[in-house]
């Protein structure tokens, strides 16, 4: 017999979450799946039921403890929504009424936010997934699951929502990374809350081919031209108030260490540094794909993920109330946590779906939260032979991504197509 928890407690990265969450740091992601049919609301409604039965860790709600916030069942019946012409408008989360994702559709697309508390990309895509095909099978399409997901009366695996930093990192040697002041994007905020999406989409094919003729890899390809246009932005700087571009890259550790955990299992490495003004792509490019094979190696991740979690168990703080401990987490992040970076690309890479499903499925999207410091991150996700790019942005100005597209087209042989929200006609 399944037995759902009566509370969970927030994962050793979900934590910050709840502390830093304001009006331009929403924490929230939202996963998006365009299929090749239109969208029915009653069976949606029907598939979210069943898919939130499978995964009770997601119909949750977030509590404040004396100590610590924690997650408990939210009693709350869950309703999909038609989806808003905006992401990123829920600046709190605590509400007792309030569930922790969002489920909406519009014509033929399906898209789920999730606060950043209860789970990462992955778990998140995971969660699309199953919600994806169980909405084809009530469909009474014929589909099957080909042993990639299980049916929501089957017993709930403890595994999924373990904390396996604690559970799969064993003891060792840490390493507190050093942080300097990163170059931000400037601009002007929109005076509504959210962001504007822009997604661009490619042939995956076409732009592997280009990768691997460069010698890198698809993340370390689309790192170096945000780097190389971020360089740029600082050619009427004077040498002094230069400072260095740093892409934050988030890691999945499932791959080092097998996991099921549906909860936050990433670590995020920064790549970059400071670089002559003179520096071409190339010089970039090299500098990226040797930092990205380096920080990515179990061995330099691991001391870090150690070093965190030692901070989070030191006495001082397991025993401090909340309200003081929030405080101190929110100084030091302001201090040395996004300050340090200059943007985010986090890239979930190939969505694997049943084969009986693909013929329904078009594309899928993965897009990131903007804050005040870093107004434009990037997400991107591929689905067979499409590959998406979404940028989402919280400043007015359009020139950054005018000018990521014109170098793309200016110097690869790539057919793109550009599609968004399109937030300036709110």
């Amino acid at each position: 017999m399944k037995i759902i928890p009566r509370w969970f407690k927030i994962d050793h990265a979900g934590k910050l979450f709840p502390v830093v969450t304001n009006r331009l740091r929403s924490s929230y992601f939202r996963e998006a799946v365009e299929l090749n049919l239109i969208i029915d609301p009653k069976l949606l409604q029907e598939a979210a039921n069943l898919t939130l039965k499978r995964y009770p860790h997601f119909k949750t709600k977030l509590t404040k403890g004396f100590f610590w916030n924690f997650l408990e069942p939210q009693v709350q019946p869950f309703k999909i929504q038609k989806e808003p012409n905006a992401f990123g408008t829920v600046s709190t989360p605590f509400s007792f009424q309030k569930h922790l994702i969002h489920i909406f559709y519009f014509e033929s697309r399906i898209a789920v936010e999730f606060y950043h508390a209860l789970t990462d990309g992955r778990g998140g895509m995971e969660f699309l997934k199953h919600l994806t095909f169980t909405y084809l099978e009530i469909a009474e399409l014929p589909v099957l699951s080909e042993g990639l997901f299980s049916k929501p009366d089957m017993h709930i695996n403890e595994h999924e929502v373990e904390d396996s930093f604690n559970k799969k990192v064993q003891k060792g040697n840490e390493e507190w990374l050093p942080s300097k002041k990163a170059h931000h994007l400037q601009g002007t905020f929109y005076s509504n809350i959210g962001h504007q999406l822009t997604h661009l989409h490619f042939s995956v094919k076409e732009v592997l081919d280009i990768t691997r003729s460069l010698n890198t890899t698809m993340t370390g390809f689309f790192v170096s031209i945000l780097i190389y246009l971020l360089l740029q932005d600082q050619a009427n700087l004077i040498e002094k108030d230069r400072k260095p571009i740093l892409i934050s890259v988030p890691v999945d550790m499932r791959k080092y260490y097998p996991s099921k955990t549906m909860r936050n299992f990433v670590m995020t490495i920064s790549v970059g540094g400071m670089y002559p003004m003179d520096a071409s792509f190339g010089t970039i490019l090299s500098d990226v794909t040797h930092q990205l094979k380096e920080g990515q190696s179990v061995n330099k991740l691991a001391p870090q993920i150690r070093a965190n979690m030692k901070a989070e168990r030191m006495l001082f703080l397991r025993f401090v109330p909340l309200f003081f401990k929030n405080l101190i987490i929110k100084y030091v992040y302001n201090k040395v946590g996004e300050p340090a970076l200059s943007m985010t690309l986090s890239n979930l890479g190939p969505v694997i779906m049943p084969v009986s499903t693909q013929p329904y499925i078009h594309h899928f999207e993965f897009m990131l939260s903007s804050t005040y410091l870093l107004p434009i991150n990037l997400g991107v996700v591929s689905f067979q032979d499409h590959l998406v790019l979404s940028f989402s942005k919280l400043i007015v100005e359009r020139d950054f991504l005018i000018r990521f597209v014109d170098y793309l087209h200016q110097h690869f042989p790539l057919h793109i197509e550009a599609d968004g929200n399109h937030w300036e006609d709110r």
